[in-house]
């Protein structure tokens, strides 16, 4: 991402002039306490990295302080890599503006896990509380923290039939149908396929294979969708599900996976079966999964833009509960992009900040 489009931060003008981020803020918005050589400095500088006033931050600084709890999982790693940077860097930006933070990890995707951690918390001690929801199975207790007066949003995977505030992500069902839009342009001459997700019972795995099948049914009637697995977010389990199902029927001709995981588990069985023939649609693009697309052991890659989700669902919550601020829809969509060879390079540790107004 160019440095043009790239949003000038109080923080970065406190950097290269060798002034506090609080000295600066006071500068920026005039408040006085500021001596007129420093003034001076700071508006040169804002002036020159070409600084706009955010009158979010300026909001921050006049507001009480608020506690926000983040929960996501910690596994797939690489893939939570991005959404952890993106959190990290609207925590950054906030904390100087009276918003503390606690991130509440659970260990994966299993919506069990996901229904654990949010059960063990006491709603109590949020003033609002940023969910990567896994799903359904969650929704009865997001109701029950917002019943307690807690303002919840949801990021990456969505539980539309809660009281959650609004939906920072993917829309999966799109994505779905694009993997099988794309996966019937590579296999003109028909064939069998499958789709191998991560957990069957999260809304991104439901909705991508809804989706994927939708546009299989009704544009690609040569196509024949084999029953789909779940690898539980195990990319072990992802390969060996693959190779037993290659065993016992190797024309499947087509793949779609539904997430980092299954991606990453379907080619390595691939590659340990020198099946070069067999077409394949893999999603997120991490280093991991763009070498494998460089290998030729798929042939494109859905991107999600992790690092926006997670920077994105922070700071428009804080901004929610300071300003009163309302999205202009309930569903906030971080379009799916397609990532293939020729430019993959340029969506792996992507940090794009281009805020929801």
């Amino acid at each position: 991402m160019s440095r043009e489009e790239q949003r000038v931060t109080l923080k970065m003008i406190a950097e290269k002039s060798g002034i506090s981020i609080g000295t600066v803020d006071r500068a920026i918005h005039h408040r006085g306490g500021v001596s007129a050589k420093s003034q001076k400095l700071i508006l040169a500088i804002a002036k020159e990295l070409g600084y706009r006033p955010n009158k979010f931050a300026s909001a921050l600084g006049r507001k009480r302080t608020i506690h926000i709890g983040i929960a996501y999982p910690e596994e797939p790693s690489e893939f939570y890599h991005d959404i952890d940077s993106g959190i990290d860097n609207a925590i950054e930006e906030l904390r100087d503006y009276g918003a503390t933070f606690e991130k509440l990890r659970y260990p994966s995707q299993d919506p069990r896990q996901a229904l654990e951690r949010l059960a063990s918390i006491d709603p109590t001690r949020y003033d609002g509380l940023v969910v990567n929801s896994a799903g359904p199975p969650v929704a009865s207790r997001i109701d029950e923290i917002a019943q307690a007066g807690v303002s919840v949003i949801t990021f990456n995977t969505d539980a539309p039939e809660s009281n959650r505030l609004f939906y920072v992500g993917n829309d999966s069902r799109q994505s779905g149908l694009m993997g099988g839009e794309l996966l019937s342009m590579l296999m003109q001459g028909g064939g069998n396929v499958t789709v191998i997700g991560n957990f069957a019972r999260t809304a991104p795995f439901i909705d991508r294979f809804g989706g994927f099948c939708e546009f299989v049914q009704s544009n690609a009637l040569n196509i024949n969708v084999i029953p789909c697995s779940e690898s539980h977010s195990a990319p072990e389990l992802a390969a060996q599900i693959l190779t037993d199902l290659l065993l016992r029927q190797p024309d499947i001709g087509g793949i779609f996976c539904t997430g980092y995981s299954s991606t990453v588990g379907a080619a390595t069985a691939l590659k340990k079966m020198g099946r070069r023939d067999i077409h394949m649609i893999g999603y997120d693009v991490t280093e991991r999964t763009a070498q494998m697309l460089h290998e030729g052991w798929c042939d494109a890659l859905l991107y999600q833009a992790p690092y926006h989700q997670g920077y994105q669902a922070v700071t428009l919550l804080v901004r929610h509960i300071l300003e009163g601020w309302e999205p202009p829809q309930k569903r906030l969509i971080v379009d799916t992009q397609i990532a293939i060879r020729s430019n993959v390079s340029g969506y792996i540790r992507e940090t794009p900040i281009t805020p929801y107004m």
